[in-house]
């Protein structure tokens, strides 16, 4: 008979029972413990909780309510069932207190405008010495970033110690609060896990902060350095790539720009459909106490690159340079394989063959400030930056990247501008790797082709490079974008998806795929797929731009019951579940999905059609010219066995949609 949960050997648990005992003493102890349960796979942290409820220790009626404190819903019903249990086997399971103080002082670090700084917060908890809680803040996707507590240390080293590092201003409760809050509800909005520590910070979170525009201005300016012109200007497109409307606006002066007002006037700048990848003032000219700055954007939108050029005008109020007015007064496109564009800047890469992968990561995981940036088909793609703070250059489409590092089947490669940034990583697997790669070589690419190697349709990167340019993909013009979410709250999301849902397919006893068809002025559009496992649910559209519009309607007031967990394309995505056991137990599922698809492409802006919809281009002469164009490259490349990744919808499957609706066939 086969288990409903995973089995979890009981010795293995009666080992984890001991080994909270013996930590659940300090709050240093369960910050531990909190590192074990993340330690634990996602799939089966429940039934592991869930089997140590058979363990009757008071000691671990503090750990069910650590868990509830850190981990809130995703945790609270297993963790509620294993109280309850203690109740009735007539144990106290009274609440819980971590902590009770009287808070002294918190430093912080002025860097504000780097839009990341840290705080450590002083309290007096009755013992010899004050405790200490330190906080990395970034506001961005990271929010939180880590905590760690130092007990039982002198206020006298405690100041001694913040006096001696970089530049510090003293803060308190109330500003302290509101720089958490502000950085926790990064963490919210973009379902990023925060830094463990939740059930220590949590009085952070709670109180309740209402104060008014100016004072909020005037707690970044004082967290923040004093800037020339030039780095408030390149500061502000900093701030404007991450999304740091707190800081931008600390940057407006309120004289002339409010926020509502910059928000009005400016919304080219705001677009969510749009990502900045470069902003760089480029001249300053000005007197005592005004300056007139002038810069240069590079944005992508819709898969097309724009140049602007923009007039800031700035003024000098209480010792700032703040923004007053900004005006621009170039723009226009560029085509993304002219030097301008910055996807035809030159990169190097170097690739080895991986001997040992699970040594290549051990080793990986030593690399200060290497980070996951999606998944892979077959592997990862992680990323190496740096910080640089000073504000004298602007952003880049590289800004702060040392290297990228892919992980595509048995190869590694290593992408960077600098040809001695990649000998030195090179230096650094030698020396800490026995012999776990082997260099294959050295290239020479444009940082665009560099970067279609990630899309994983290649086994090897010289597959990529020694194939001709035409037979590089077999494209229709269909991106199929999937978010992947872990869940914390099941319900919550259930009763989310049943609001949205159109059709509903059972696949599986813990597996179902909803789709999502909504109604527009041509008929009836998908928008999006759900498909809910046990822990986990994917999302997924057709392209970044109805992604952004099914994430606004799936995550709005969900932040609390999910967690992103990461994002990638896949080709064959929206076929993927057509399996012969669902193909027999749904027969009409395969033509509702075929009808959904070419429905979808019809009505689409394709790149090989110059941003048309085929309903566009077959009305005008120059379109149906690229149309057809596109079908006969669909038709070359589908004779390349290995290209042929849209197996469900043939050629003449294509052809036959374009010439119903040509015919006002439905």
């Amino acid at each position: 008979m086969k288990r409903k949960n995973p089995y979890i050997p009981r010795p293995v648990l009666k080992n984890l029972a001991d080994d909270i005992k013996k930590m659940m003493v300090s709050n240093e102890g369960c910050l531990s413990i909190l590192d074990m349960v993340e330690d634990i796979p996602y799939d089966i942290r429940t039934q592991v909780v869930d089997g140590l409820s058979a363990f009757h220790e008071p000691a671990l009626v503090a750990f069910f309510y650590l868990l509830k404190a850190e981990y809130g819903a995703e945790l609270a019903v297993v963790c509620d069932r294993a109280l309850e249990k203690y109740r009735m086997a007539g144990m106290d399971i009274s609440p819980s207190v971590f902590f009770t103080g009287k808070f002294i002082k918190t430093y912080a670090s002025v860097s504000r405008h780097t839009g990341r700084m840290t705080l450590d917060v002083a309290w007096d908890t009755g013992g010899s010495g004050i405790h200490v809680e330190c906080f990395y803040l970034t506001f961005n996707f990271d929010g939180v970033h880590s905590f760690f507590i130092i007990d039982n240390i002198s206020l006298e080293q405690y100041e001694r110690d913040r006096k001696t590092t970089a530049e510090m201003v003293e803060l308190d409760l109330e500003e302290t609060c509101y720089l958490l809050q502000e950085a926790f509800n990064l963490n919210v909005t973009h379902m990023s896990r925060p830094a463990l520590g939740k059930f220590m910070y949590q009085k952070y979170l709670d109180r309740n902060i209402n104060q008014s525009y100016e004072w909020v201005k005037k707690l970044m300016r004082k967290v923040s350095a004093r800037l020339t012109p030039r780095q408030v200007i390149n500061s502000f497109f900093n701030a404007l790539s991450q999304n740091d409307f707190a800081y931008i606006f600390s940057t407006v002066s309120g004289r002339q720009l409010s926020p509502s007002l910059f928000f009005e006037r400016f919304a080219e700048l705001l677009n969510p459909d749009a990502m900045l990848l470069e902003g760089q003032a480029s001249e300053v000219q000005g007197s005592r106490h005004t300056a007139r700055v002038k810069a240069q954007t590079i944005r992508v939108e819709n898969h097309k690159f724009y140049h602007s050029e923009y007039s800031f005008y700035l003024l000098y109020e209480r010792g700032y340079w703040t923004i007053g007015d900004i005006e621009r007064y170039s723009f226009s496109p560029i085509d993304p394989s002219s030097d301008q564009s910055p996807l035809g800047r030159k990169v190097l890469c170097r690739v080895f063959e991986i001997i040992d992968l699970e040594a290549l990561f051990d080793v990986l995981d030593r690399i200060d400030n290497i980070r996951e940036v999606e998944e892979l088909p077959c592997g990862t793609h992680l990323r190496i930056s740096y910080c640089d703070d000073n504000f004298n250059h602007g952003i880049s489409f590289m800004s702060g990247v040392i290297a990228d590092v892919v992980i595509n089947g048995d190869e590694l490669i290593v992408i960077s501008q600098n040809r001695a940034t990649i000998a030195d990583i090179h230096d650094f697997l030698n020396a800490e790797l026995d012999s776990a790669v082997a260099i294959r070589g050295d290239y020479e690419v444009s940082l665009m082709t560099a970067y279609t190697y990630l899309g994983g349709q290649y086994m090897s990167f010289e597959d990529l490079l020694f194939s001709p340019e035409e037979q590089n993909l077999y494209d229709d013009g269909m991106r199929f974008v999937t978010i992947r979410y872990l869940i914390k709250d099941r319900t919550r999301v259930l009763e989310r998806i049943n609001t949205l849902k159109t059709l509903k397919i059972k696949l599986s006893k813990e597996c179902t795929v909803y789709y999502r068809i909504v109604r527009e002025s041509g008929g009836n559009n998908f928008l999006a797929e759900y498909l809910l496992g046990p822990n986990w649910v994917n999302v997924s559209t057709f392209g970044e731009r109805d992604m952004n519009l099914a994430r606004q309607e799936f995550e709005e007031q969900m932040y609390e019951y999910l967690e992103f967990d990461g994002m990638e394309v896949k080709n064959e995505g929206f076929f993927d579940l057509l399996t012969n056991e669902v193909k027999r137990q749904h027969p009409g599922l395969e033509p509702a999905l075929k009808d959904i698809y070419l429905d979808k492409w019809y009505h689409s802006h394709l790149l090989p059609l110059s941003g048309m919809s085929p309903f566009e281009a077959c009305q005008t002469e120059e379109g149906s010219r690229l149309l057809w164009a596109m079908f006969k490259n669909l038709k070359q490349k589908s004779k390349v066995p290995c290209l042929q990744y849209r197996k469900n919808i043939g050629l003449k499957e294509y052809i036959r949609k374009v010439e119903q609706k040509k015919e006002g066939k439905q």
